[in-house]
């Protein structure tokens, strides 16, 4: 199976069509989670060794990624994720993500009326997710649930739409919730997302997984480190394709 040839550019598409960027992802792998299972006559599959695990990405496609691993070599590896695959990717964003429409988590203090009492110093790009107030000690996964009614005073997790921005000021919409605050020039604006789609060429990878045949691999878990700032897309980029 070979790649098409050119590299995309790394975009965070519309809130709309970030839901259907997973099934997209995978829709197009070539092997399932039992590709590699041996089958009499077949070689048995090997696990790649701990010192192949880092590379860089050389070119991306829809469900696939071709890596060089390890870095230093000269050894080109076609990746597909397996369906259950652990998929981190994480980096920098630009000042420009932070825009209407964008979903953002971020951790804010609230007063006992319900608003934000100081600038937010780090804003998070999960790329989509469940709107939602997190109180402190419910975390992000595994049980976390909106705490209902009116809330103490305190630390909170928020995830939600951003609704505006002026200038430093960020109006971000939860349900029926709105919650107003300062984004510093010097807050961290971070990435960290399981879609793919926004991996680009020379972004540093960790994997690992499995292979019958070197040069093709059914990775388990795989972890992108983007080397340039996230930007968003461009609108003139995306009105020549329509």
């Amino acid at each position: 199976m070979k790649p098409p040839t050119g590299a995309s550019a790394r975009r965070l598409p519309p809130r709309r069509a970030l839901a259907a960027w997973l099934p997209v992802l995978f829709a197009t792998a070539a092997f399932t989670p039992d590709a590699t299972a041996q089958v009499p006559g077949r070689p048995e599959a090997k696990r790649l060794a701990k010192e192949q695990r880092e590379g860089v990405v050389i070119e991306k496609g829809a469900g696939w990624l071709v890596l060089r691993l390890p870095r230093e070599s000269a050894t080109l590896w076609q990746v597909v994720p397996a369906a259950d695959a652990r998929i981190q990717v994480v980096g920098p964003a630009s000042r420009a993500m932070l825009a209407p429409r964008q979903f953002i988590r971020v951790a804010v203090t609230l007063d006992d009326s319900g608003k934000v009492t100081a600038p937010v110093d780090k804003v998070t790009f999960p790329g989509g997710g469940t709107a939602s107030v997190i109180a402190p000690g419910l975390g992000l996964d595994g049980g976390a649930r909106r705490v209902p009614g009116r809330r103490a005073p305190g630390l909170y997790t928020v995830n939600g739409i951003v609704r505006e921005v002026d200038g430093d000021t960020v109006t971000m919409v939860v349900g029926k919730e709105r919650f107003v605050f300062t984004v510093p020039a010097d807050a961290e604006l971070v990435v960290d997302t399981p879609l793919l789609a926004i991996v680009d060429k020379d972004d540093a990878v960790e994997v690992e997984g499995t292979y019958v045949e070197v040069g093709q691999l059914l990775a388990s878990e795989i972890k992108v480190t983007l080397s340039k700032p996230l930007t968003p897309p461009d609108p003139k980029a995306r009105a020549a394709k329509r």
